[in-house]
């Protein structure tokens, strides 16, 4: 196992001994993350995904615990993560939402300086650490979270980067507890880093395999007994082991990735850009460098090697699982870690054998390259749809009483911007999740339809892609009123004449509509 390359005596430095031992170049790297994801901006659109994540995390900031306050099938920490931005929001005086943003961008941040200690430590070279911080920095789908976010991906991503960092330095039990934080944000990060630790452990603990694999599984259980304990306290634990597994085990519907393989190849290139080439080539040169670590006469010209196949396992396990299941593409941010680490490996190899000096150079060309693109396509995308949705929510609110109530359906944006809760915990009603619905709620899906209509909310928030027949289950004791982006305003008819009139106005109502023709018989 190859030492830290700060230290050469392999004794902690302590005191200015500690300060003068750090790396100059980890608050480089902090610093240049920290101005492309900046420049990215706060203000992009919000999404029914992104919505979602962002109200779960002001509910738990309203003392509800995950899966309570809102349905959702990903871990608990997503919910709980946005909620210590909501926390930190409230303490502050701070918008919700864009402490929320701004606290993921950190994590986004943390993430790049986490590659570059990976690549740096495993390879025993800063220029190694640079190239695979530089590839995590470019990637562009990960630029689009970071900053315009909550999303679970992207505290994901770097839990799933301090585990194989912790791998490199055998800290067995580190690698447990982040596995397990990674999965609780997102489980299918669970079958690519879980792989990468246990081989790993295999590879590196000689004679003391058991203990190792222990020390993973101890510390792996200790988020989960946190977590578990807390819910058994608030009366939650049922709602969260469906939330986490059980309705993904019964009735989400796999979506494997064996047909319409050009419209997964569109949605890669639209949103990873230039960046699919360095995803698909940090992949596939994974691979191929880590067959170098068959040689011993490799593995003793650069010991970092002798970790490779462990990382290969994982990157095979994150894209068979991907194989599986694929809806989008952020569904490949459990294996971006593993292709910016082929790109390091790849440059740690290639150089081996240069002098010092070409070597530098070589490294801070590339990273330098990375950089660019990071920065162009983060200027380029740098979006204030977040202001449009702002301005329609409070012209449509500004009609009613402040005490009005929404209801969302598919639709969490007006809640999110205005802090009002739901009715109920469901909000989302595709993927498996209908369902549920169906088996839990009394009279299932039209019982709920039913139950909303008698609830009487003045408004309806119904998200673009809810069916006609969804629309039309709800009419005529609602009536189409006008839209924002990316959701339709439905309001209760009962409101009367004059104030229908009023938010039709405010929501720029258009008779050509389609959702404002009457729904069919």
């Amino acid at each position: 196992m190859p030492p830290r390359p700060d230290r050469s005596d392999g004794v902690r430095p302590g005191g200015i001994s500690r300060l003068r031992a750090i790396d100059p170049l980890l608050p480089v790297v902090a610093a240049v993350s920290l101005v492309v994801y900046v420049l990215h901006g706060f203000q992009g659109i919000l999404t029914r995904d992104l919505g979602i994540y962002s109200y779960a995390g002001q509910q738990v900031a309203d003392g509800v615990p995950p899966y309570l306050g809102v349905l959702n099938r990903a871990g608990p920490l997503a919910h709980v993560l946005p909620g210590v931005g909501a926390l930190v929001a409230r303490v502050g005086g701070l918008d919700d939402l864009v402490t929320m943003r701004v606290l993921f961008m950190l994590m986004a941040v943390a993430a790049v300086c986490v590659a570059y200690l990976l690549g740096r430590d495993l390879f025993r070279s800063r220029g190694a650490g640079l190239v695979t911080a530089g590839a995590m920095l470019a990637f562009h789908g990960f630029i689009q979270y970071a900053s315009n976010g909550p999303r679970e991906k992207t505290p994901m991503t770097l839990f799933v980067l301090g585990a194989l960092w912790a791998v490199t330095h055998r800290r067995w039990f580190t690698a447990g507890v982040l596995t397990s934080l990674a999965t609780l944000c997102l489980q299918t990060a669970f079958f690519s880093t879980f792989t990468a630790v246990v081989v790993g452990a295999l590879l590196l603990a000689h004679g003391q395999r058991l203990q190792a694999l222990l020390r993973v599984a101890a510390g792996g259980l200790v988020p989960v007994a946190v977590l578990g304990a807390w819910f058994a306290l608030a009366g939650s634990l049922r709602a969260s082991w469906d939330g986490f597994y059980g309705i993904n085990r019964r009735y989400t519907v796999p979506n494997p990735l064996d047909s319409g393989r050009e419209l997964v190849w569109e949605d890669l290139q639209l949103a990873y850009g230039v960046t699919v080439w360095l995803l698909l080539g940090g992949t596939v040169l994974l691979v191929l460098v880590s067959l170098a670590a068959v040689s011993r006469r490799a593995r003793a010209a650069e010991p970092g090697l002798t970790v490779l196949p462990a990382m290969t396992a994982g990157l095979v396990a994150g894209l068979a699982w991907i194989l599986q299941e694929y809806d989008a593409w952020a569904d490949l941010f459990p294996v971006l870690p593993f292709a910016a680490l082929g790109l390091g490996a790849t440059f740690a190899v290639a150089t081996h054998g240069l002098a010092r000096g070409p070597r530098h150079g070589v490294a801070a060309v590339l990273a330098g390259g990375a950089v660019v693109i990071a920065l162009a396509y983060s200027v380029s995308t740098r979006d204030t749809s977040l202001e449009d949705q702002r301005e329609a929510t409070d012209a449509v609110l500004a009609t009613l009483p402040p005490d009005a109530t929404i209801t969302s359906i598919e639709a969490p944006q007006p809640l999110v911007l205005t802090g009002r809760t739901n009715p109920t915990r469901y909000q989302m009603f595709r993927s498996g999740l209908q369902d549920y619905m169906d088996d839990t709620w009394p009279g299932g899906l039209d019982g709920f339809k039913r139950d909303l209509v008698a609830d009487g909310p003045d408004l309806v928030a119904v998200g673009e892609t809810v069916s006609l027949r969804w629309r039309a289950s709800i009419q005529p004791d609602y009536v189409y009123v006008g839209s924002a982006p990316l959701w339709e305003w439905y309001a209760r008819a009962s409101l009367g004449e004059d104030t229908i009139a009023d938010l039709r106005r405010a929501a720029g109502y258009d008779a050509d509509d389609r959702h404002a023709e009457p729904p069919a018989p």
